[in-house]
């Protein structure tokens, strides 16, 4: 449920050698990893997002910044079968990647969860931004991703049958598509990428 508001940017310190290499290896792994500092949706504007549709009730939501990954590739990006079932049976795959996460980094605390709204903007800004000195800007949500949708952990209100926020369909004319869904609905674009939130040590 949208509940927070927008907060003064925050920096983080450095991180330790332990996590460093821990994010490299990740990286080698075929992660994604970036720092998320708790900007919205309506703040990512002025640093060049644009939204095909930004809800209202959504501009201003924000979060505690955390170090997350996911997954670069658009095969591995959702986790597999996490389409066309409802959210409670997606909810479900998320233990199967925690227990796969455990076995690869072993005595790590990295976390399995799903998405905060205002994470996968951000993220997808910042790694469009990064591919992009590469060469190709990557639009994860856009065309490599078949235009796909996730949810994310975000309601509009505490009362049964709440919709549930959504955040896709990165459209290269028209922008990043941000809203909410009926917590029912069942699509074959509508996914739960799941993402890694590493300790910070």
């Amino acid at each position: 449920m949208p509940q927070e508001t927008a907060k003064p940017e925050v920096i983080l310190p450095p991180l330790s050698a332990e996590t460093q290499k821990l994010v490299e290896h990740m990286q080698n792994n075929g992660y994604a990893v970036y720092d998320t500092l708790g900007k919205t949706p309506v703040g990512l504007k002025q640093e060049g997002m644009r939204y095909r549709y930004l809800n209202t009730a959504l501009e201003n939501i924000t979060a505690v910044p955390s170090l997350l990954a996911f997954k670069v590739s658009p095969q591995q990006f959702f986790p597999a079968g996490s389409k066309n079932i409802p959210h409670e049976r997606q909810m479900e795959l998320l233990p199967e990647e925690q227990a796969r996460v455990d076995r690869e980094y072993p005595d790590t605390g990295l976390v399995v969860r799903e998405g905060k709204l205002p994470e996968w903007p951000e993220l997808a800004l910042r790694h469009f931004k990064e591919t992009s000195k590469a060469g190709r800007g990557v639009r994860i949500f856009g065309r490599d991703y078949a235009y796909a949708y996730t949810w994310t952990d975000t309601y509009d209100s505490d009362q049964p049958g709440a919709h549930r926020a959504i955040v896709g369909y990165w459209d290269e004319a028209g922008g990043l598509s941000v809203d909410f869904w009926h917590p029912d609905s069942v699509r074959p674009d509508l996914g739960l990428a799941s993402l890694l939130e590493i300790p910070r040590k």
